[in-house]
């Protein structure tokens, strides 16, 4: 009976706990002057970075009657507008006319650099170099951290060029030649663990 009566008791606090939140959280509406939830989004214009406002029920109504997307727009504008709608706003062209120095449009991410291990290169514009196309975000990342400069680096990189980049940085970088600093160690720590993560890449 007594456990009974303690999961009620809790069941109730539990409750009073999450109306006492929700009316600390509570949006008010943005209409000046108002103390209402505002829990109805209005957009600020028709451009989607600007942002919305948060109305309550009343005044999202009061709002969406006077709203005007095209409002500003001259009737040219507008059919224009309205014409690349139907295709996204995007960019069209004749078939077999693409301008041949429009970048890539990229939908897809790969973070991970999976499509990048089996040959497929996203986002591979004119802006990037030979040697950023053929390499990974991680063998990338770890060539930087060796100071390699990939603007000036010519696949395949050959082993012993890797090694002496490796001698170079690790003397550079080393505590002893740096008085013990501990930026510099914590970089060595770095060059360290790509340096051992470029060799089972399989650099000759």
């Amino acid at each position: 009976m007594s456990r009974a009566r303690s999961a009620q008791q809790k069941i109730f606090l539990d409750a009073e706990a999450e109306a006492a939140f929700g009316r600390r959280g509570m949006r008010c509406c943005d209409h000046p002057g108002c103390k209402q939830e505002g829990r109805f989004p209005a957009p600020k214009s028709r451009e989607p970075r600007d942002g919305r406002w948060h109305f309550c029920l009343d005044h999202v109504r009061q709002y969406n009657a006077g709203w005007d997307f095209f409002r500003g727009m001259s009737a040219d504008d507008v059919e224009r507008y309205q014409r690349q709608d139907v295709l996204g706003h995007r960019p069209t062209w004749r078939l077999g006319t693409k301008p041949q120095r429009e970048e890539p449009q990229v939908w897809v991410k790969d973070d991970l650099g999976i499509l990048a291990e089996v040959g497929i290169t996203l986002g591979a514009g004119r802006r990037k170099t030979k040697a950023e196309l053929q390499l990974d975000p991680r063998e990338r990342e770890a060539l930087l951290q060796l100071g390699f400069d990939l603007e000036k680096l010519t696949l395949p990189l050959r082993k012993a060029d890797l090694k002496a980049q490796y001698k170079l940085m690790v003397k550079r970088y080393h505590p002893d030649a740096n008085g013990g600093d501990k930026q510099a160690e914590e970089r060595l720590k770095s060059i360290n663990q790509a340096y051992a993560f470029l060799q089972t890449r399989g650099y000759t």
